[in-house]
């Protein structure tokens, strides 16, 4: 219990990766799956209550879009159900598209280059960061209409 709590002192870790690295260390299945259940009762051990904060920091922080989100979720071995069931309720409505815009935004300051070269290389860019092909599509059009709404205003007298 002693080693859980140590390992839960140093970062949040899911259920999945605690019995992992208590494995790892040489703790047999039985006295780890105690711990564990302890944790719970506790309360400090909560794969939704995880789940649903490194969404919200992959989302705001680093501009994740939702594939790239479930791999790295995945990869903390959360449980795939919960991690459906986060991300579906999180990433509902237009939030996509706004989180891809908004890594749009960050990364083309000056705007998305113009002509089929500048469409595509904000089109890797998304698709890098886990966004799907619509969402792209929809992020990359609207931040065009902005740049071309712009230039039209600053070109008026």
């Amino acid at each position: 219990m002693a080693v859980a709590m140590r390992m839960l002192s140093r970062r949040a870790v899911s259920e999945g990766e605690l019995l992992r690295r208590l494995s790892e260390k040489g703790f047999a299945r039985p006295d780890s799956e105690a711990a564990l259940a302890r944790l719970r009762e506790l309360g400090l051990a909560d794969d939704r209550k995880l789940c649903e904060g490194l969404v919200r920091v992959y989302r705001e922080s680093r501009r994740y879009g939702r594939s790239k989100i479930v791999i790295a979720l995945r990869r903390r071995l959360v449980p795939q159900e919960i991690i459906e069931d986060v991300v579906r309720v999180m990433s509902g409505g237009d939030e996509e598209t706004v989180a891809a815009s908004s890594a749009l935004s960050k990364k083309f300051r000056e705007g998305i280059p113009p002509g089929r070269d500048g469409a595509a290389k904000a089109f890797r860019f998304l698709a890098s960061r886990g966004f799907a092909l619509e969402t792209c599509r929809k992020a990359i059009g609207g931040r065009s209409t902005e740049n071309e709404i712009t230039e039209e205003l600053q070109g008026d007298p």
